[in-house]
């Protein structure tokens, strides 16, 4: 995500500082790419002097002397680790305090769309006004939108601005999100002979929508998703796969005996997922100037392994990842936080 943040016109043009805190260190492969380094290109260069990287533990790292003079906080924790939920909202409780400490005025939480759970009644697309319902079992979803609330009471007390994105499967050249292998092993595992709607989001428009969020201080929730959705013959064709589908009692069978040989934390609760509909509308966000490059074949195509693909003639690909496909009409993405400072002059 931070590579993503880099790459971002709005950053290149902006007046604007990255300080960037993670638990992992970060190298200039990961933040420029494979084979390159910073001042690559003008780009790289001009975004690479205005980005200061430090390796901290969130929860007891000084943040406080970390956020000096940052007009916004981004949190971006995918929430998937092996921390218990109320240690994932403890960490986050940590930054609101440091923030409201250093008199930050804006923060930005990473959610994801999965917080409107999967239902066969959802709206297609789900507005932003739609009622919270992560499904109970899936601990990621829980934990997301109960770092909503709290990221709401902090704003309520504090005065200071918020956003909440809530991206749909993120995708990008780099390979998957967790969510995105997730719910791949979860497609391969259902029974039932149902096939929602699917949506997903670029790495990039992603990095986007987070840039955006936090230089215009955006004070609002936002879906962020590519335009429109695949259906289901389109995305079968997309993965290049001739699915057979098993009767509902041997594929439950089916189903129970992968699961022993799956993992679990993968799989629990993600199967509401892929047999009910949780595309998401984006006009919200679209309304205050941001717009995908890319489209939902090619986000996908982006971070699939080719052997999924490997069926598909290269005029087909290229068909479905330009979107000529008919198609009608999602973190989780890597890294902890960042700070935007103005710089000084």
């Amino acid at each position: 995500m931070v590579a993503g943040l880099l790459r971002s016109p709005q950053i290149v043009e902006a007046d604007t500082r990255i300080v960037a805190l993670d638990r992992a260190p970060l190298s200039s492969r990961h933040l420029f790419g494979a084979g390159s380094e910073p001042g690559s290109s003008p780009v790289d260069a001009d975004a690479g002097d205005r980005l200061d990287i430090h390796r901290v533990e969130l929860g007891s790292a000084d943040l406080e002397s970390l956020f000096a003079s940052a007009t916004s906080v981004v949190h971006l924790a995918d929430g998937r680790s092996r921390r218990p939920r109320s240690s994932t909202v403890d960490v986050l409780g940590t930054i609101q305090r440091a923030a409201a400490e250093c008199g930050v005025g804006h923060l930005v939480v990473l959610s994801s769309a999965m917080v409107y759970g999967a239902y066969a009644d959802n709206p297609v697309p789900i507005p932003e006004s739609q009622r919270l319902r992560p499904e109970s079992t899936f601990d990621y979803a829980v934990t997301k939108a109960e770092m909503e609330l709290q990221a709401r009471s902090w704003a309520r007390q504090t005065g200071a601005g918020l956003t909440v994105l809530r991206p749909t499967t993120s995708f990008s050249e780099g390979g998957s999100s967790w969510i995105g292998l997730a719910l791949r092993a979860a497609l391969a595992l259902r029974p039932d002979q149902v096939d929602p709607p699917v949506q997903f989001i670029h790495d990039q428009d992603l990095a986007d929508a987070v840039i955006l969020a936090a230089i215009r201080k955006l004070d609002a929730v936002y879906n962020v998703a590519a335009d429109g959705w695949i259906g289901a013959d389109d995305f079968r064709a997309l993965r290049g796969e001739s699915e057979v589908r098993l009767p509902e009692q041997v594929g439950r069978l089916r189903l129970r005996a992968a699961k022993t040989l799956a993992d679990e934390s993968l799989l629990a609760g993600l199967e509401p997922y892929v047999r009910h509909p949780w595309v998401v509308a984006t006009d919200k966000l679209k309304a205050e100037g941001w717009r995908p490059a890319f489209s939902n074949e090619e986000s996908y195509i982006a971070g699939t392994p080719p052997p999924l693909l490997a069926s598909l003639g290269p005029q087909r690909r290229q068909e479905l990842a330009l979107g000529a496909a008919s198609a009608a009409g999602a973190a989780v993405v890597g890294g902890a936080m960042w700070a935007v400072r103005r710089l000084s002059r």
